[in-house]
């Protein structure tokens, strides 16, 4: 009988082929079936199947597999249906034909029957034949990969970026008590299990905050569970630093890893086979694999996590103390004869009661003074002071008082807070059991390579051919592949497949090739850094790449030109897809990765480096002019020779002197001679590190390439114990990245005499705001106050849409507070200021530099017309801000259009347009 066009199946044996009619009797309800060999048997009904009009299947639509295995060069799926099953007859390009049971098989469809997937698929193909790398015969090596994929499964990870509607989230691994062998924190456990139980998740990696090890335990994890895994990267180091650090002394575990890639990784893994396992005996242990075993690790990571949050706490902590007392230590140079203490109390205050007192200060000096009976015992009760004694000493000196008191209460309570938690911690020997945590995971880690490969001596040795012919056999004894992601399809074969990729460095991948590295694999996990360098795109392909995308109908979040594949995904899949940032920073001085912090992480890294007091930022400022030629700055690199170098406390070995551009990084090497100096681009640094960094500048006054933020922030953060800038004394332009670095060395170092106006004490102004927040939803519906709730929230909106500028807001900012040098004001301005009262309503300031930016005040139409009191008070305000250059912006409670007032003041201010939302 033809195969093709009928199936018949008696008692579950396929007989097509060898039967020659198949009749049915319907009298006695039997098949009559007659084979070619002349003999006819006869079956009863529910033991044949006889099934006709098969449907012609598309094979470039299905990928199919057998125990494992890909049925490769299909050319023909015919597929025949009985009542509750699929049968398929596969004819294949050999001339070779055969049926199946589709429960036999594993069978995935292709994304490409998808319109809009296949769209997107044809336009990154397009795009990569642009930015592709070139052979010598000019083949483009990514557009050739690209042509080698016919098929592109559903399951794919792949298939997810290209259509987000496809993604389902879970996965069938176990993620309730992962192992971490090579250490953890709270943030790395969070990313670790997010990447067992979702298809799809983001580890977000800011600088020094153990991307690799998050790695090598998410590594260790999926092997456990008989995963495979291809880690790949665009940086060659990072997937370096993965083998570096399995086949380092402590873990000796590099058997079971295979660096590919390129014909030269590869030639160098087959050189390297041994033919033997490495002697894994002292690793046995069958405890390890016990369900007791798992569900010690399971309460050991529960009782971890209450210790990981006490940590991170105990670092906050010291964090604040440290800003506590920086600013403390400003306000005793602003305001030196400040006393030494406060007696007014007769209680011990916290430091949240002094702020509140401050609140019903204020408003009595606001209102005239007038102390009704309520209010004289309120003070008197809750915050033991007699506020008419108060009310006849100068505002000013009350004002010094509490602010002294706040920071030194303030002080105190972050010291106790401290202490019971480092006693806390050490009553449960937190670092021991760390430490036992650690040991434990790596022996069941250990236990499970040692039961996997310790078995037998002799280990497979594989050809060349045998890496894209049987991909599944080299899986077997190497679960884990390395690989750059531009060779992340070619590292085997056609028809390997991965259970993970691993993509490091995201930011830095482009998204034709990111989407190629997710083609062969079922799950995903990206980690990287948006606020790190970006790949570079050559401005001869920009123009190209932008007339491509606009020939496809397709989203902007895979516009090539202006997303790396990174920001693509956060784009695509938004708040779908899981996503950790890793916040413990363990590389940098406090000091010096505190800039990165509040300019570009929002102040969510939490630093866990030691501050001993050590100076560990430098600011050096060349004399003013135009020293900058060519992208080369001859008087930085003679100030660097003869003056920086020469103060450094480190070994050659130790130092990286780094700049923008590559003229200067020339005529550095050349004039400093110093060959183990690592001198270089702060692009070719990324990834990299060193005990002291030198930042030279080059451009007199920053231009958009110098200041980029991602370019400036992989600068800062390479440095791990010293910062050096060196830079021009010229006033940089406002809201510049590279000024507000200046102005950040020089607060930290105290250095304020570069500035008639002071900077602005957000911390503790911050948490006045707060105060002044709550004391105004307890007050009535009075229109003043509503006005202050309304304009905060529209300057909180606003700066959320400036996240990138750094900027915050705090309330009722006192003049005496931020004008340090009165020589421009007449008496009467000089009493305004001095008399203590006297503040902004608003003011917006850069949490970096602690500069003022905008001042911003609430007129009530009734107390600030024309002609009042007031209005003369306003008067002199305004004329004391255009003297210091402070700008400012009023809003009447009856005007309008404040949003576009305020967003449009910004603008100007910052030089620049921000696109909303």
């Amino acid at each position: 009988m033809d195969a093709r066009t009928t199936m018949i199946i008696a008692k579950g044996k396929f007989v097509t082929t060898d039967v020659t009619d198949c009749i049915y009797h319907k009298e006695n309800h039997k098949w009559e079936i007659v084979f070619k060999s002349g003999r006819s048997f006869f079956y009863n009904q529910q033991n044949v199947l006889c099934l006709k009009n098969p449907r012609n299947l598309d094979p470039q639509k299905y990928q199919v597999c057998r125990e494992g295995k890909i049925l490769d060069n299909i050319e023909t799926i015919l597929s025949f249906s009985a009542e509750n099953e699929e049968y398929w007859h596969l004819v294949f390009s050999t001339g070779y034909e055969h049926d199946y049971s589709c429960r036999e098989l594993q069978v995935e469809r292709s994304i490409f029957e998808n319109s809009r997937a296949k769209k997107v698929f044809d336009y990154l193909k397009e795009a990569a034949d642009v930015i592709s790398v070139r052979a010598e015969d000019q083949t483009a090596i990514l557009t050739k990969q690209y042509e080698k994929i016919d098929f592109l499964s559903r399951e794919s990870a792949a298939a997810v970026y290209l259509d987000p509607s496809e993604y389902e989230e879970g996965t069938n691994l176990r993620s309730e008590a992962p192992i971490f062998p090579f250490g953890c924190n709270e943030s790395q456990f969070m990313a670790v299990t997010n990447a067992l139980s979702n298809r799809i998740s983001v580890i977000e990696g800011p600088p020094g905050t153990g991307k690799t090890q998050t790695i090598l335990n998410i590594i260790a994890n999926l092997v456990l569970q008989g995963k495979t895994v291809q880690v790949v990267s665009n940086n060659n180091s990072a997937i370096e630093n993965v083998q570096e650090k399995l086949s380092s002394t402590k873990y000796q575990m590099d058997f079971f890893v295979a660096l590919l890639g390129k014909d030269q990784r590869k030639e160098e893994f087959l050189q390297k086979q041994t033919g033997r396992y490495p002697e894994l005996e002292k690793w046995k242990d069958p405890d390890y694999e016990t369900p007791e075993f798992f569900e010690n690790v399971r309460n050991m990571s529960l009782k971890l996590q209450g210790i990981f949050r006490d940590k991170n706490r105990l670092a906050e902590l010291y964090q604040e103390r440290s800003e506590v007392q920086l600013e403390a230590e400003h306000y005793d140079v602003l305001r030196p004869d400040c006393p030494s203490g406060w007696a007014k109390s007769s209680k011990k205050l916290t430091s949240i009661q002094v702020l509140r007192f401050l609140q019903e200060y204020m408003n009595l000096q606001e209102h005239g003074n007038r102390v009704g009976l309520l209010r004289w015992l309120k003070c008197r009760v809750l915050y033991g002071v007699n506020v008419l004694d108060l009310l006849r000493e100068k505002p000013a000196d009350v004002l010094d008082k509490l602010h002294e008191l706040y920071y030194r209460d303030r002080t105190q309570e972050l010291d106790r807070e401290i202490q019971a938690l480092e006693e806390k911690l050490e009553g449960v020997d937190a670092e021991f059991l760390m430490n036992e945590f650690t040991e434990m995971s790596l022996c069941c880690f250990r236990a499970h390579l040692a039961e996997r490969y310790g078995k037998q001596s002799q280990r497979p040795v594989f050809s060349k051919e045998a890496l894209w012919k049987t991909p599944g056999n080299v899986l077997e004894e190497y679960p884990v592949v390395l690989s750059t992601t531009y060779t992340a399809r070619s590292s085997l074969g056609k028809y390997a497949r991965f259970d993970y990729v691993v993509m490091d460095e995201a930011s830095q991948v482009d998204v034709a090739t990111g989407c190629l590295a997710l083609s062969c694999a079922r799950n995903a996990v990206i980690v990287g850094d948006t606020k790190q360098l970006p790949n570079v795109i050559a401005s001869s392909q920009k123009k190209h790449l932008e007339e491509l995308f606009e020939k496809y109908n397709i989203e902007d979040a895979y516009d090539f030109s202006q997303y790396s594949f990174l920001e693509s995904l956060f784009a695509l899949m938004k708040n779908r897809v899981p996503r950790v940032i890793l916040r413990e920073h363990y590389r940098c001085h406090p000091l010096i990765i505190g800039f990165c912090n509040q300019k570009f992480y929002n102040n969510e890294l939490i630093v866990m480096t030691p501050d001993h007091g050590e100076n560990a930022l430098k600011l050096v400022l060349t004399v003013p002019g135009q020293h900058e030629r060519d992208r080369m700055n001859q008087r930085q690199i003679d100030v660097i020779k003869k003056d920086v170098l020469p103060g450094v406390v480190a070994a050659d070995t130790e130092i990286g002197v780094i700049a923008p551009y590559r003229n200067q990084v020339y005529k550095l090497k050349e004039e400093l001679n110093r060959p183990e100096i690592d001198i270089s681009t702060v692009h070719k640094f990324q990834g990299r590190e060193k005990d002291v960094i030198v930042l030279s500048t080059v451009d007199d006054i920053v231009t958009s390439f110098s200041d980029d933020p991602n370019l400036l922030n992989v600068a800062v953060s390479r440095a791990k114990k010293e910062l050096v800038v060196v830079a021009s004394e010229m006033e940089q332009p406002a809201g510049s990245n590279m000024g507000e670095l200046i102005d950040y060395i020089r607060y930290h170092n105290c250095d304020v005499q570069y500035s008639a106006v002071s900077s602005v004490f957000d911390y503790l102004y911050k948490q006045y705001r707060d105060v002044r927040l709550d004391y105004l939803q307890k007050r009535g519906r009075i229109s003043e106050f509503d006005s202050e709730n309304l304009v905060y929230h529209l300057i909180r909106d606003e700066l959320y849409q400036r996240k990138e500028q750094a900027l915050d807001v705090v309330f009722h900012q006192p003049l005496y507070l931020l004008i340090r040098d009165l020589s421009k004001l007449d008496n009467r301005e000089k009493a305004f200021v001095n008399s203590g009262v006297s503040h902004l309503d608003f003011l917006i300031y850069n949490r970096v530099s602690k500069r003022p930016i905008l001042a911003i005040e609430v007129d009530g139409y009734r107390y600030h017309k024309e002609g009042t009191k007031q209005a003369e008070r306003d008067k002199i305000k305004d004329d004391i801000l255009a003297q210091y250059g402070v700008p400012l912006v009023r809003f009447a409670t009856n005007g309008s259009d404040e949003a576009r007032i305020l967003s449009g003041t910004l603008d100007k201010i910052m030089g620049t347009d921000v696109k909303k939302d």
